[in-house]
């Protein structure tokens, strides 16, 4: 029998589905701006073509900035240093064959990225022990509804983030683990999470080694150092320009007053953000952030019941560096890339309460979805 064509395989089908959802979601932003007579963005790193801006804001302007002028141009000594320079040099990359334009490099960017994303959590979904083809669509329809979905259509760092994250995965579960570890330092080159996705492909290489029972680790080991190299790479870059080892973690707390907390202090912090909240809106973004982190605690629980180790360690470390911060903020924007709760909530055993539960979600979440647009179509804060 013949293979069948590529675009009838149901991966390329779901990326080109999603793909088609974040054309629509790009459309409704921009026709919710225009009811709202929303008007030129009044900012330094706009572009001034009304469209494209309507995806660029807040953090976007830092990646413009980085990928145009670099890291700390003089006159700025902080605080471009907390992004990490994957995504800005994507767009600085492609930029040339958009007319110089790198907003629009870097909305390219994304939305191709949110499409390989939703593709490779497919396979991910549908190669899994407990998925299949009916797990899959559920996870790909859950992250398509993410209430925080805007920023799958923005110039921001998820998509990208998330398409290198669920190709290293993909790629370990198959046991390719030097293209698995070349992934994920281009990954923890976007995100610093990418050292959280580097713990859990420790922990998936221990898992393999065990089951097979081999006296020793082979050779191939080596890659899952590969994203600490990455780390490494833009911490000396920022030596060079600071003369501190510890430029990053200085710009996150001189920036956004980000610091550790035990949990319940980050409880408490988050909590009080939300009465001295200023307008409906604000007040909305805090409550999600609660929200997204008490449900990222329970994805955990569930991986946790579902004995799913690697993905466990993963997504615990991911939501623990939020609970144990006194700033949670953005963390529905986070939960884009807790590509493990999609996995572990899609492929729960399917009994009538589960699909009642699915659905309500599901109408909930686009529910929020459109709530958020229209928040950040008009220019409010939502993550």
């Amino acid at each position: 029998m013949s293979e069948a064509p590529l675009g009838a395989r149901p991966a390329i089908r779901a990326g080109v589905a999603f793909l088609a959802s974040r054309v629509l979601l790009g459309l409704t932003v921009l026709l919710m701006a225009a009811i709202a007579g929303q008007g030129a963005v009044a900012h330094e790193w706009a572009t001034g073509v009304w469209w494209l801006d309507r995806f660029s804001a807040w953090d976007s302007y830092h990646f413009v900035r980085i990928a145009t002028l670099g890291y700390l141009p003089p006159g700025l000594d902080c605080c471009d240093q907390a992004f990490f320079p994957g995504y800005p040099l994507a767009m600085a990359a492609l930029a040339p064959i958009l007319g110089g334009s790198v907003t629009g490099a870097g909305l390219l960017v994304t939305v191709l990225a949110s499409g390989v994303a939703a593709a490779l959590l497919w396979t991910l979904v549908a190669e899994d022990a407990r998925g299949g083809d009916g797990a899959a669509r559920r996870a790909v329809t859950l992250l398509a509804v993410a209430p925080a979905g805007f920023f799958l259509v923005a110039v921001y760092t998820e998509a990208l983030f998330l398409a290198l994250a669920l190709g290293a995965w993909l790629l370990a579960t198959r046991r390719h683990w030097w293209w698995a570890g070349v992934m994920a330092a281009l990954a923890t080159g976007v995100r610093v999470n990418g050292l959280f996705l580097a713990a859990g492909l420790v922990v998936m290489y221990a898992v393999q080694w065990h089951k097979d029972g081999r006296p020793r680790p082979r050779l191939d080991v080596l890659a899952l150092g590969f994203p600490a190299i990455s780390v490494g790479a833009y911490m000396a870059h920022l030596e060079s320009l600071t003369g501190s080892w510890d430029a990053w973690r200085e710009a996150e707390e001189r920036g956004w007053d980000r610091s550790t907390a035990w949990p319940w202090e980050g409880l408490v912090s988050a909590w009080q953000s939300l009465l001295d909240s200023p307008n409906v809106w604000l007040a909305a973004s805090r409550a999600g952030d609660i929200v997204a982190v008490l449900l990222g605690v329970a994805a955990c629980i569930l991986l946790l019941r579902q004995r799913r180790w690697p993905e466990l360690t993963y997504l615990s470390l991911t939501v623990g560096v939020v609970l144990c911060s006194t700033l949670w903020v953005s963390a529905p924007r986070y939960a884009l890339t807790w590509f493990p709760a999609y996995l572990a909530v899609a492929t729960m055993r399917e009994s009538t309460a589960y699909k009642r539960v699915y659905a309500v979600a599901l109408g909930l979440s686009a529910a929020l979805l459109i709530a958020a647009t229209w928040a950040a179509a008009t220019r409010h804060w939502v993550a």
